[in-house]
């Protein structure tokens, strides 16, 4: 008794993967660097807030709004956006504030889940060394 397979079905899945990638890469232009359009429409459809709502939050607002108004699993991401928002920031106190909330954010999400990639720390060394 062997394998056997259609071709047929092998380029169905070759086309369903072929659509997959497009998707994903419609919009990437690999050495275009992400302009605050992106990010601005980042927060408000992943996140339904603006970005001067992160901005002009307050840590304990920031924190209630992650409890009550995202999924755990909405939360690293978040974090991520916060922080590559920042890292890209030309204003330095905008970048201190969205570094210093994504690593709020980081912490947060270790915490309340006590789970953590260590990519988060490599992320949290990053903040650091750009804070300091």
């Amino acid at each position: 008794m062997g394998i056997r397979f259609e071709k047929d079905s092998l380029l169905n899945w070759v086309n369903e993967m072929g659509k997959f990638l497009r998707l994903l890469v419609d919009e990437h232009h690999a050495f275009d660097e992400p302009t605050a359009v992106v990010f601005d429409k980042a927060y408000e459809e992943f996140f339904k807030k603006s970005r001067n709502y992160f901005l002009l939050v307050t840590d304990e607002e920031l924190r209630n709004y992650v409890k009550e108004d995202l999924e755990v699993e909405q939360i690293r991401p978040l974090a991520l956006v916060l922080m590559h928002d920042g890292l890209r920031s030309l204003d330095e106190k905008e970048q201190q504030i969205l570094l210093l909330k994504s690593k709020l954010l980081l912490n947060y999400v270790m915490q309340e889940t006590s789970n953590f990639a260590f990519e988060d720390y490599s992320y949290l060394s990053t903040i650091d060394n750009k804070l300091s």
